[in-house]
Formats: structure tokens, sequence, C-alpha cells
């Protein structure tokens, strides 16, 4: 349940797949100045997710805003929220995620838990997260409990699994409690979310595919312009920036594999071949993708 090597998870903090009933929940503890870019990119998950800031600084961004979270502050992610993360000015910043399943607290959608507190978390859109902070009593608990959760998860004593769940039960008890009213989102905002994640869906899995942004505006039902603007309202992207950028992002994996050649690599991601590649590879994250291996693998 604890992941601090330097695996895909460590590069990403972005899974393939949510977590199981046999593993509920995961720790992964990383530093923002030694990601690929000094970020995280835009991804979301079926998993709740926590998390908590030990060191430094950093930026996330959600919903169109962004917001600055220092060291002891933290955030809650409802599940299916998107969310990117960078570097904040010259800071490192370390941190911890916790990803959480649904299933830690209900094993079917019919039981009585999951009915009466998880699906009204998961379905209300206008819940999307929560900045955790020192000052306010009861998060200042759930940041302190976190901690601990830390802790133990760094100690791994015989039976922390079953302390760690115990917590994040009383740290959903807190939430549960005191979820904010938030404005409802207008049918523009939710048209808007539902759209920008199908769309980032669809290039994913046609990531092989050649894209014009005509295509992806078609998709969307949208004109060039539009989409275009949809993709920097949330992204802060346009729509090829963001596919040339995802498919960098989907090529590290194949990388530190060290299987194929990077003209391989390059068409298994969608380029057209190894020189546009390693031109957008350095352009994405600074480095080249030799130095990437070297650094990373």
């Amino acid at each position: 349940m604890i992941d601090k090597s330097g695996n895909t998870m460590s590069i990403y903090a972005l899974p393939r797949c949510p977590l199981s009933a046999d593993q509920p929940f995961q720790m992964t503890e990383l530093h923002i100045r030694a990601l690929p870019g000094n970020r995280i990119f835009p991804h979301w998950h079926d998993d709740f997710e926590l998390i908590y800031i030990i060191s430094g600084k950093m930026e996330f961004d959600l919903r169109q805003k962004a917001y600055l979270i220092s060291a002891g502050e933290g955030l809650f992610l409802n599940s299916g929220e998107l969310h990117f993360i960078h570097a904040y000015q010259s800071y490192d910043c370390r941190f911890v995620i916790f990803r959480i399943s649904p299933l830690l607290f209900a094993q079917t959608n019919q039981s009585p838990i999951y009915k009466n507190y998880i699906h009204p978390i998961i379905s209300n859109s206008s819940f999307g997260f929560l900045p955790l902070v020192p000052k306010v009593p009861w998060q200042k608990y759930i940041l302190e409990t976190m901690k601990k959760m830390v802790q133990l998860c760094d100690k791994k004593s015989f039976g922390y699994e079953i302390k760690v769940q115990h917590f994040i039960h009383e740290i959903f008890y807190y939430i549960f409690q005191n979820i904010p009213a938030q404005k409802e989102l207008t049918q523009r905002e939710l048209r808007d979310l539902k759209r920008i994640k199908d769309v980032l869906s669809y290039l994913h899995e046609t990531l092989q595919e050649k894209h014009r942004l005509s295509d992806i505006a078609d998709f969307c039902h949208l004109s060039n312009s539009e989409c275009c603007r949809l993709f920097q309202r949330n992204l802060r992207l346009s729509p090829m920036e963001y596919l040339n950028q995802h498919r960098i992002y989907e090529s590290l994996p194949e990388i530190l594999k060290h299987e194929l050649s990077m003209g391989a690599i390059a068409k298994e991601v969608g380029f057209s071949g190894s020189s546009y590649f390693s031109e957008m590879f350095k352009k994405t994250l600074g480095i080249t993708p030799r130095t990437f291996y070297k650094t990373f693998s």
C-alpha cells in the first residue's frame, strides 16, 4: 500500500486503474522537483485523494482556479475530480498522496454506508475538493491525523494497515459532518466539466491516431475557437499542446523499460518519428529522452 520507489507510480502519481478491496488505500511520497517537468499532468481518479504537504509549497489547479498549498496544509479531492499540480516559483515541495478506494467504506453500492454517505459525496458535482488548513479546528485534526498515517506507513509496524484504515474512517467522518455548502454549478459549468473529461478520455483512447484541432473540436461539438477556450479554461493548454504533452508523459514508462527504440516508442504514443518526439520531449520536460532514462532509471 506504500509506493516510495522510483517506478511509474512515482513518476506520474497517476495510476492506471482504481484501487481494489484487497488494496483499499495507497500512500505515495513525492518531491515536486524530482518529477518530470516539475509537475503532475492533468488527470483524475475514481478513488478519493488526501494530500498532505510535508515541506515547501506548490500549486494545485482545480476547476479553473489555482490554489497555493504550503507545509502543514492539505487537500481532499473527491472521486473523479480533474486536477494537476505544478512547482511554485523556486520552491521544492515534499508531499504525500493517499489514494482511498470507496470500497474501503462499502463493498457494494447497495450497502447502507454507500447509499447514505459515499454516493452523496461522489454524486455531488458541486463538491469537488476541500482545502485543509490548520486554522480551522476540525481541519487541523484531519491534518494531524494524516501526519500520523504517514508515520505509520513509514514504519510499517505489525497491524499498521488496520490503524491507517481506522484513521481514514475518522477523517471521512469529519468530512461528512462538515461538507461546505458550495454554490451549485451552472448547467454550463456542468457541461464543461463533462465535456473536458470526455474529450481527454477520447484522446487517451486514440493516442496513436493523427489528430487535428478540427477533429478534437468536432468531438466536442464546438467550433475550433470554442474548443481552444475550453482547454485553456480547464488546463491552461491548447488542445494540441495537451495532446503532445500527454503523449510525452505516456512515453515515460516505455522509456524506463528500455525495451524499444526511441523511434518505436515515438510511434507507439502517436508521433510520426523520433526527431519530432525528441523535440517535443525536451520542450515539455526540459531534458532529452536519454537524459530522462539516465536520471530516472
